[in-house]
C-alpha cells in the first residue's frame, strides 16, 4: 500500500471545522490503497478541544508527532488572555491593544504564528520519510506554514509529489486587512504563496471561486475537492418540541453578524404572539461578545437566545436535530463569495430549512440553487419577515430534493485517491 504523508496543525483532540476534513479523508483512504500517515505538533496551542473526535481516528493510522513552540504564551503575558485568542476570531480594531495585537500578528508572524515549526519539522521529516518509503506528501493549511514545511521537504528531495491543500485562501484572504499590512509584509505573504503554488504538484482547494482565484495567482494545476459530510455521522430524527429553534454552531464574530435577521426576528416577536412564544435562538461555540450585544439589545430577543458554549462534534449533530432552522454565516468579502463552510454539507445531510447571509452570487448561493436547499440572502437585505414566517410554519424536516451522494466524505476520498494516483 503506498503512503501519503498529512502535515497538518489541527488533529484530534483539536476542535472545529479545521480538522474534520483530513480527519475524514484519513479515515477512508486505505479502502482506496493509500496509508495516511499524520504529521502534527505536540500540545499545539488551540483553545478548541473535542475528544470525541478521537474515536474517529483509524487504528490503523499512523501519527508522527514533534514539539512546537509558538508565540502565544508572550502575547499573553503582554496584552492579558483572551478567550478568542487563538480560535480563529480576529480582533475587533477598536481599542489600542488588538489594533498593536493584530498588526503583530500580521507583520511579524508571517504567515502565522507556527512559522517557528517549519525548520525543526523539515528536519525531523527529511530523515523521516527516506526510512519509512514516503513518496506523497499534502500539507493542508491554513495555518500555511504547513505549506512551507512540505516545501522545504520538496526542495531537498524534488521527487516527492506534492498537494498543497488551501481549505482558505492565502495572500487574497480578505481578513488580512484586518492586520494592517505594510507593503513589505504583504509582498512576502505573496511571495512564499507564489513559491508554494510554483513547486507543489498540485494546487487542491474547496470551491470554485478559489480555483479561479488560485489560477490567476499562477498555479498550472488546481483541483476541486470540497468539504463534505460523513454518512456514519446521521441520524436523522424528527424534533421532538413545537419550539422554534434557529441554531447556529461555530465561530460567529463580529465580521458575520446578521444584523438585520435579530431587528427583524424582534419585529416579528412584536407583532406575532406565537412567534414570540415558541422562537429560540441557540448559538454554540466561540461568539463574539459584540455579536451577542447585537442580539440582546432587542427587548423580545433578551430571553430568547441560549448560549451553549462549545459544543462536541457528536452534541452539534443532536443539535441539528432539535433546530428549526440551522443559521449560516459566511464573510461578507470577495473571499466569502468562494466559502464553502464545512457545516453547509453537513446542514444538507441533517434534513433541515437554511437561512444563510453572505455576498451576491457566492459559491454557496449557487449550490443552494443547485439542490434547491434553504434560502439565502445579503446581509444588506431587509426583507426577511415574509421567509422567516414561511419557515415557522413549515414542517421541521425538509425532504431532500437534490442528490447530495456526491459530498460524502467517502465519495469525496475516492476522488482524492484518484488524484493521488495520477500525480
Amino acid at each position: 500500500m503506498n503512503k501519503v504523508l498529512i502535515i497538518t496543525y489541527y488533529w484530534p483532540p483539536s476542535g472545529g471545522s479545521g480538522v474534520q476534513r483530513w480527519l475524514k479523508f484519513s479515515k477512508y483512504l486505505p479502502q482506496n490503497g493509500w496509508k495516511p500517515i499524520i504529521y502534527t505538533p505536540i500540545s499545539p496551542s488551540f483553545d478548541i478541544e473535542d475528544r470525541d473526535l478521537l474515536n474517529d481516528i483509524q487504528k490503523d493510522v499512523e501519527v508522527w508527532k514533534t514539539s512546537i513552540w509558538e508565540p502565544y504564551n508572550f502575547r499573553d503575558k503582554l496584552f492579558g488572555r483572551s478567550e478568542n485568542s487563538n480560535a480563529g476570531i480576529i480582533q475587533d480594531k477598536s481599542t489600542l491593544k488588538n489594533k498593536i495585537f493584530n498588526w503583530i500578528r500580521g507583520n511579524v508572524f508571517i504567515p502565522d504564528p507556527k512559522i517557528y515549526w517549519v525548520k525543526p519539522s523539515i528536519k525531523y521529516l527529511s530523515k523521516k520519510l527516506k526510512e519509512e518509503g514516503v513518496t506523497h506528501i499534502v500539507s493542508t493549511g491554513p495555518p500555511h506554514s504547513m505549506h512551507l514545511i512540505a516545501l522545504g521537504l520538496k526542495k531537498k528531495n524534488p521527487k516527492l509529489k506534492w498537494i498543497a491543500d488551501f481549505r482558505d485562501p492565502w495572500s487574497e484572504l480578505d481578513l488580512l486587512d484586518e492586520f494592517n499590512l505594510t507593503r513589505r509584509s504583504r509582498t512576502k505573504y505573496q511571495k512564499l504563496e507564489r513559491e508554494v503554488l510554483d513547486n507543489s504538484d498540485v494546487c487542491l482547494t474547496v470551491s470554485e471561486s478559489w480555483v479561479d482565484s488560485f489560477k490567476r495567482l499562477g498555479s498550472k494545476n488546481v483541483k476541486l475537492i470540497t468539504n463534505g459530510f460523513d454518512e456514519d455521522d446521521f441520524n436523522v430524527l424528527n424534533k421532538e418540541s413545537d419550539t422554534f429553534v434557529i441554531g447556529h454552531f461555530g465561530l460567529l464574530n463580529h465580521l458575520r453578524n446578521p444584523k438585520n435577521l435579530w431587528k427583524t426576528l424582534n419585529e416579528i416577536c412584536d407583532e406575532n404572539p406565537e412567534f414570540n412564544e415558541k422562537l429560540e435562538i441557540r448559538l454554540s461555540g466561540n461568539i463574539d461578545m459584540k455579536v451577542l450585544q447585537s442580539i440582546t439589545q432587542y427587548f423580545y430577543l433578551k430571553n430568547k437566545v441560549k448560549v451553549l458554549g462549545y459544543l462536541s462534534h457528536n452534541e452539534v449533530l443532536n443539535e441539528y436535530n432539535n433546530s428549526s432552522i440551522l443559521l449560516l454565516l459566511l464573510f461578507n468579502s470577495e473571499s466569502g463569495k468562494g466559502n464553502y463552510p464545512g457545516k453547509i454539507f453537513e446542514y444538507f445531510a441533517a434534513q433541515r430549512s437554511i437561512l444563510a447571509f453572505g455576498p451576491n452570487n457566492s459559491d454557496t448561493q449557487n449550490l443552494m440553487k443547485k439542490i434547491r436547499r434553504g434560502h439565502y440572502f445579503t446581509y444588506e437585505n431587509k426583507n426577511l419577515k415574509e421567509k422567516i414566517l414561511d419557515l415557522f410554519h413549515e414542517s421541521d424536516k425538509v425532504n431532500i430534493s437534490h442528490d447530495i451522494h456526491e459530498f460524502t466524505r467517502e465519495n469525496l476520498t475516492k476522488k482524492l485517491s484518484d488524484l493521488l494516483n495520477e500525480i
